[in-house]
């Protein structure tokens, strides 16, 4: 699952919500090791908390295009709960705002390392159209995926729950399922080649230099 998230201030000092008047972004970034400090709500005793508003702080790992001089960033958001702890990197698209400050345009932490090393998306079937109606997956995506190779175990979202029912046909059809309810995709795109056909999206004169 690709997660967006906007209206969401990045900085490496503090964060705070600005708005993003367009979908673009200056710096793509691979982020990992995320850390939470969840803000105090205020809430009637017999009221349900859906989501509750978090500070964020990742460590920086690899920066794909534009420039981030620190080696963390800190965004505050909302959510339900953490993350995953299976998720261990993150695919993050910021946009340079007023400020200095970054918003949060994209996200994908369906990647895995191949057995070369390098980060890639294994998709085992067509991706639903929600994955495409930002423009940052291109409609075209097929032609960016190749043959890969990774540990099955480590594509998480791929991994049927020892208590869950099998998956159906439709949910690997470019991949294999093995005996123990994993499936292992036999293509996918790597995080290089997903960033360059994002390209579109680029900010133009705001990119971070």
């Amino acid at each position: 699952m690709a997660l967006v998230l906007t209206m969401t201030a990045i900085s490496t000092a503090s964060a705070e919500t600005v708005e993003a008047d367009k979908s673009c972004f200056d710096v793509a970034l691979i982020a990992t090791s995320p850390r939470y400090r969840w803000q105090p709500v205020e809430s009637e005793p017999d009221e349900i908390i859906i989501r509750s508003s978090v500070s964020i702080r990742f460590a920086v790992k690899q920066v794909i295009v534009g420039a981030i001089k620190s080696s963390d960033i800190e965004v505050r958001t909302s959510l339900h709960t953490r993350f995953n702890p299976a998720i261990k990197q993150f695919l993050l698209f910021l946009k340079l705002e007023n400020g200095g400050k970054y918003s949060l345009q994209e996200m994908n932490y369906q990647l895995v390392y191949d057995r070369r090393g390098k980060l890639v998306w294994p998709i085992a079937s067509p991706l639903d159209t929600s994955y495409l109606e930002d423009g940052f997956t291109p409609s075209n995506y097929e032609t960016l995926m190749r043959p890969i190779h990774y540990r099955a175990k480590d594509a998480w979202w791929l991994v049927t729950p020892p208590d869950g029912d099998p998956p159906s046909a439709d949910e690997y059809s470019w991949g294999q399922l093995d005996n123990n309810g994993v499936i292992m995709a036999s293509r996918g795109i790597s995080a290089v080649d997903l960033v360059a056909a994002a390209a579109g999206k680029r900010c133009g004169a705001n990119v971070a230099r």
